[in-house]
């Protein structure tokens, strides 16, 4: 089975980073950094510099968690998670190092990673999904989804070439759930089934 990976529906949004000192920032000043660079199942571009993050809350709230999100559904994750990840999933996912990440206005020290899917896949059922289309056809996003529950190239993590989730193995998801990483609320695990629905209680 295929599953979503975004953050949990009732995420607290000071727990959500973003890529400037202004809250609900998608832009570092300054900056060439693009965040939908990280939405297309690519390698991270070689010349695009890495972003600062910048989170509303105190420090010691963020370092609570292994699985943190940045804005546009972007995983940040702790060095204990990266470790894992590296080690079940290395051949799909590029970590990146942020330039510097301030909690509150707190410079974080500790490592966090942002994890990049490398590889994009076409994993959704377009004979059950309904599509919104621009005028020239191409689709704009889903009023209902469904995902197969195999696709070519799917490994371990891809984003989806049309609806541009992030999407992680089951097997994977449920390795993490067995070592309890821990997230707000949890990991943002959801099967895709007409509307998105959290997995193991995962969002």
């Amino acid at each position: 089975m295929i599953l979503s990976w975004k953050a949990p529906i009732y995420y607290n949004d000071k727990l959500i980073g973003s890529y400037d000192a202004e809250r609900g920032s998608y832009e570092t000043a300054g900056s060439n950094f693009d965040y939908l660079s990280l939405l297309t199942g690519e390698p991270y571009p070689a010349e695009m510099d890495k972003p600062k993050i910048f989170f509303p809350c105190q420090k010691k709230k963020l370092l609570a968690y292994d699985c943190l999100w940045l804005l546009g559904d972007i995983p940040l994750v702790s060095q204990r998670l990266a470790s894992f990840l590296v080690q079940n999933a290395g051949h799909h996912i590029e970590l990146l190092t942020p330039t510097s990440i301030a909690a509150d206005g707190e410079e974080v020290s500790e490592v966090y990673y942002i994890v990049n899917a490398a590889q994009a896949i076409s994993a959704v059922d377009h004979s059950k999904s309904v599509a919104e289309l621009s005028d020239d056809g191409s689709i704009l996003y889903f009023n209902e989804i469904w995902l197969h529950d195999d696709a070519a190239g799917m490994g371990a993590i891809a984003r989806e070439r049309d609806s541009g989730d992030l999407l992680i193995s089951r097997e994977l998801a449920d390795a993490m759930i067995e070592q309890k990483f821990k997230g707000d609320k949890g990991l943002g695990f959801y099967t895709a089934e007409r509307s998105f629905t959290p997995y193991k209680n995962q969002a």
